[in-house]
């Protein structure tokens, strides 16, 4: 695993809009969308403005050693009730193992900690395990589920709603934090 100070989260900046709606469209990432349709350029363009413009939408690319790797999306900010909902995903699959679990840690202490949101939410679509148990070790409980909500394979999937809440992030936050540090002790090829 990689050390979490080799990894940090920046806007999205002109120069890599090409590079996420590649990921977007990518193999590994679109089934596991809402929206099972590839993206054409001219709605990419149109969400990518309307995150930069809506207060309620935060985009963060995650680099690695300077080298962007993944997405985090920060939609349906509510600063009254202090509750958001988030997307991400690893964009480059070349990334170092545990690229996942450190931009999960930086990108929950950014809203909890910097934009101080009491409550993140998570809509997951119920086949993708390999998300619902990410969600699983960073914190999130499930909290309900909307059935048969999203037609995929000509089968309706539920989605799965989870979230996590300051209170919990700040004590388990801790346990992920030193769990990565420990994976890189002794790690001298990185």
């Amino acid at each position: 695993m990689a050390d979490i100070n080799d990894y940090k989260l920046e806007n999205l900046g002109q120069e890599h809009k090409s590079l996420v709606l590649e990921w977007r469209n990518a193999g590994h990432i679109r089934p596991f969308m809402n929206h099972a349709e590839p993206i054409p350029l001219e709605e990419h363009y149109r969400w990518l403005n309307s995150a930069e413009k809506d207060a309620s939408k935060l985009v963060k690319l995650c680099f690695y050693q300077e080298q962007p790797i993944g997405l985090v999306q920060f939609s349906h900010i509510n600063l009254t009730n202090q509750t958001c909902e988030w997307g991400l995903y690893i964009g480059d699959q070349a990334s170092p193992r545990g690229s996942g679990k450190i931009m999960g840690i930086l990108a929950l202490d950014l809203i909890f900690k910097e934009r101080q949101m009491r409550k993140v939410s998570a809509q997951i679509l119920d086949f993708n395990q390999k998300s619902l148990s990410y969600h699983r070790r960073l914190g999130f409980v499930e909290e309900g589920r909307l059935c048969k909500q999203i037609l995929r394979n000509q089968q309706y999937t539920d989605v799965v709603l989870m979230a996590i809440f300051r209170e919990q992030w700040e004590k388990h936050s801790e346990v992920l934090k030193e769990e990565a540090a420990g994976a890189n002790e002794g790690n001298h090829d990185r």
